[in-house]
């Protein structure tokens, strides 16, 4: 299984709906997937195998989900690949706790926390670049 990174963007109306929101990160957990990040403007950035896109397409909360990538070049993008690697070992730790075959006592995800964007840019930054174009493999 390979997974690629995705922009998972909620539609309006489910975009401030916790219950939406855990559905969405417990159906990631559930296909091996991850969720990297949740985003202010009503998205999830997840990694999962590329097999599952049409699944999250076909979600009556999703709007879109399409591959991303950062910017290798990019001022934050160091900052937010060590970002996703704690989400992802907070998961992975989570899931590895369990025995084989016994029912998980709660999420196994991280509980999500929605972050707002600042009102305004601080000076200088370069902010991150996002491209949602395919990932030629």
């Amino acid at each position: 299984m390979s997974h690629q990174i995705f922009l998972i963007a909620l539609k309006a109306g489910a975009q401030d709906d916790d219950a939406v929101r855990d559905e969405l990160a417990g159906l990631l957990h559930r296909l091996g997937g991850f969720v990297l990040m949740a985003t202010g403007s009503g998205a999830l950035i997840a990694a999962f195998d590329d097999q599952w896109q049409p699944l999250f397409l076909r979600h009556e909360a999703v709007e879109s989900c399409g591959a991303l990538s950062l910017d290798p070049q990019g001022a934050a993008a160091t900052k937010l690949r060590h970002l996703f690697a704690a989400n992802v070992a907070a998961q992975l730790a989570a899931r590895g706790g369990l025995e084989a075959g016994a029912p998980a006592p709660g999420p196994a995800h991280r509980p999500l926390v929605w972050h707002r964007p600042a009102q305004h840019r601080p000076d200088g930054a370069t902010g991150i670049r996002i491209s949602t174009q395919p990932v030629a493999r």
